[in-house]
């Protein structure tokens, strides 16, 4: 019978296993500045996929008790958006809010070429 070296059967039975490792990339929040690019990037990624470019992007954050907040500013199609974020403080990523305070990006409404929004009409299912 063959034996592992000591070391070797040490980091085998030590290593995480691999479903322990899925959720190692998520970002846990435990400041309110680090809620920041989280915020950011969110707000660019909904307008990006509707093949618009946002830019100009400020924000101010701060904490309530154990609650992280952010106060965002994004310029698009012309207009100043404002962009709210909040999530409990120790929350991962997927527990934390965005609304984006502006009617482009409702699910019934898809940008014209003029920077205007037109309403999705969706049919009926079929009987």
């Amino acid at each position: 019978m063959r034996r592992l070296p000591i070391p070797a059967l040490l980091a085998a039975l030590l290593l995480p296993a691999p479903a322990a490792l899925a959720h190692d990339d998520e970002r846990v929040f435990h400041q309110a500045s680090e809620l920041v690019p989280w915020c950011r990037q969110e707000a660019e990624a909904r307008y990006i996929g509707l093949g618009m470019t946002p830019y100009q992007w400020a924000a101010s954050y701060r904490d309530r008790g154990n609650v992280l907040y952010v106060e965002g500013r994004l310029r698009v199609h012309s207009d100043d958006v404002t962009v709210s974020c909040r999530v409990a403080r120790g929350a991962r990523e997927r527990y934390a809010v965005i609304e984006i305070d502006d009617p482009t990006l409702q699910a019934d409404a898809v940008p014209d070429h003029d920077g205007g929004v037109q309403p999705v009409h969706v049919a009926p299912p079929a009987r």
